[in-house]
């Protein structure tokens, strides 16, 4: 299996293939169609693409449905190349293409979680490479015919791996199983998906598309674990069994190709055709809009045991997850171009949180009014909080831009701000466990929150920007970053019940990568005016981080530092107006 930053590597150098490719090209660039002749799909290509995915994975154990823990959420960031053939019969463009991915992606999720007296793992998802064979139907838009909309169904594989490490605070002092496994879930499946192909110049076509896969089921090799009672003895070892692993992909990429020979259509094409050398002249121009975006996603921390000790990283004493954290907020944006095609363009937001809920898993630890609990899931079903400020900067080049299309590449700085505070406590797993049924009970989501987090994310971005009329007055724009760098300072409190004393304060850090991906639909009103409305999907996680208490109420902190893995994540929809001055 590839190392974690052999992947990054690989998808950094993709990354900036991509950036740089643009500029290796001849000077058929910043043009605008100088004839008639409809443009002509057939032929052979190739390219490089950027993009963004979400992996949805479900493990099955065959002694049971987990309480929680599925479906295991990755989201990732990928780089790659396709080739292919088109074909062009009037209206209708028929092709085939292949495609291969290096994503860098981490899931993670409580599996075999029986009971809350099972000894259950914490399972991590990976992805080394993916890859598609598709057969793609299309229709050519508006009279030029540089735009083609297209469906895509064929094959798809992966290679990849399940990791899996036992969770037990007491790392296997009662006499359970405590172990480690790695397990090859590399497979075929099927795919199925929607994009827009559209010609910058003679050679060269941007491409932007959605894709859906589905792999099926396949076996696993699941853990041996066991059955403790609350004295923490083991009443039942359970073996080593077979489980079955599903798993779904969504992908978005933006891409760039380059098309071999010439062009033809029923009759010879112009040698003009798309190759006017004559730049297209530009001014400065300034677009400023308004928009609203409306939101859900996770916040996630898995805390492991001490740095640098003998347990795995993987195998965890404790997860809290805020789930269905939905969110509405509001953004100014704007976008400058400038003569040289340099442009800068960013946004400010902020909001607040408007629902969802939090789990708090625990795992093997000593209980109140017995020995040991060997799970326990206490449910928080109201959230309250805000996301006070967040922002992107970016700075890049349009290689290509003229009326109707431009495609960028840029690098740039997002910030992002979150907090958030759990609201009641129920026990789910275990009634010997806190606020369970024979320790007391739960608390009503009122009052103060039971834990609160907040967390800042610092963000290098690295991406892509493109635009192309679809018909004179709709736009289509899309823009995808990877982030190769990201840092996040974050803070979990802990509180006694629903008052505002305080049981610990424990402050997170950590860096790792992400993704953020953007389309929008348009619609001029005027020449000006401008409404739209687009999804966007984020992503940051860390492959490195550590958590070292700073308080405890209930004595002296021993200064420990434990592994530490911190994600977020969040998905929406906006409507968006903006006007445009200058050019």
């Amino acid at each position: 299996m590839a190392r974690p930053v052999g992947r990054a590597a690989r998808l950094f150098g993709v990354a900036a293939l991509f950036l740089s490719l643009p500029a290796m090209a001849d000077d058929r660039r910043h043009v605008a169609l100088s004839d008639g002749a409809p443009f002509n799909w057939t032929g052979f290509y190739a390219g490089f693409h950027l993009g963004g995915l979400s992996d949805l994975s479900e493990v099955s154990d065959p002694r049971g449905d987990s309480l929680f823990g599925n479906p295991i959420h990755a989201a990732g960031a990928f780089g790659g190349g396709q080739l292919g053939y088109a074909y062009q019969s009037g209206i209708v463009v028929y092709g085939l293409e292949a495609d291969v991915s290096f994503p860098h992606l981490e899931g993670t999720g409580t599996c075999s979680a029986l009971s809350g007296s099972f000894i259950n793992a914490n399972c991590k998802t990976d992805i080394d490479a993916f890859g598609t064979l598709t057969a793609r139907l299309g229709l050519v838009l508006g009279a030029s015919g540089r735009t083609v909309v297209y469906g895509k169904a064929g094959a798809v594989w992966y290679a990849g791996e399940l990791h899996q490490a036992t969770n037990d605070w007491d790392e296997g002092a009662d006499g359970n199983p405590f172990t480690v496994g790695n397990d090859d879930i590399s497979r075929w499946g099927w795919t199925l998906g929607l994009g827009a192909d559209y010609a910058l110049s003679r050679k060269w076509f941007l491409s932007a598309e959605y894709g859906y896969t589905n792999f099926g089921n396949r076996s696993v090799a699941l853990l041996p674990s066991a059955v403790l009672d609350n004295a923490g003895t083991v009443v039942e070892t359970v073996p080593g069994r077979t489980g079955q692993i599903s798993r779904d992909l969504h992908t978005f990429k933006l891409g760039l190709n380059y098309r071999f020979g010439s062009p033809s259509s029923d009759g010879p094409a112009p040698a003009s055709q798309f190759e006017d050398l004559t730049p297209a002249r530009h001014g400065f121009g300034l677009e400023f809009g308004a928009r609203y975006w409306y939101s859900w996603g996770r916040h996630k921390y898995d805390l492991g045991h001490e740095r640098h000790g003998a347990a795995s990283r993987h195998s965890l004493v404790s997860r809290l997850t805020y789930d269905d954290v939905t969110a509405s907020t509001g953004e100014l944006t704007a976008r400058l171009t400038t003569p040289w095609n340099v442009f800068a363009a960013g946004f400010i937001g902020g909001g607040s949180v408007t629902g969802g809920h939090m789990n708090d898993e625990d795992f093997n630890i000593p209980g109140d009014t017995v020995t040991t609990i060997p799970y326990t899931n206490t449910l928080s079903p109201k959230l309250s909080g805000d996301i006070p400020a967040y922002g992107t900067i970016d700075v890049g080049y349009d290689w290509w831009r003229a009326a109707g299309h431009r495609l960028g590449t840029y690098v740039g700085y997002n910030y992002y701000r979150e907090e958030m505070g759990a609201l009641g406590v129920i026990q789910t797993a275990n009634q010997f466990g806190p606020v369970g049924a024979h320790v007391g009970g739960g608390l009503p989501p009122v009052g103060h929150p039971i834990i609160a987090q907040e967390a800042t994310w610092h963000s290098l971005r690295l991406g892509a920007t493109g635009a192309f009329d679809l018909t004179p007055r709709i736009t289509f724009s899309a823009d995808v970053a990877f982030l190769p760098y990201v840092s996040v300072n974050a803070e979990d409190r802990h509180y006694f019940g629903n008052t505002p004393e305080i049981a610990s304060i424990n402050p997170l850090r950590g860096h790792g990568y992400g993704t953020q991906l953007e389309a929008m639909l348009s619609y001029a009103l005027t020449d000006r005016l401008n409404v739209g409305v687009g999804a966007r999907y984020w992503s940051m996680w860390t492959t490195d981080g550590d958590m070292q208490r700073t308080y405890d109420a209930s004595g002296p902190v021993t200064p420990t530092k434990q592994n530490l893995k911190i994600e977020t994540e969040r998905v929406g929809v906006f409507g968006q107006v903006s006007y445009r001055f200058g050019d």
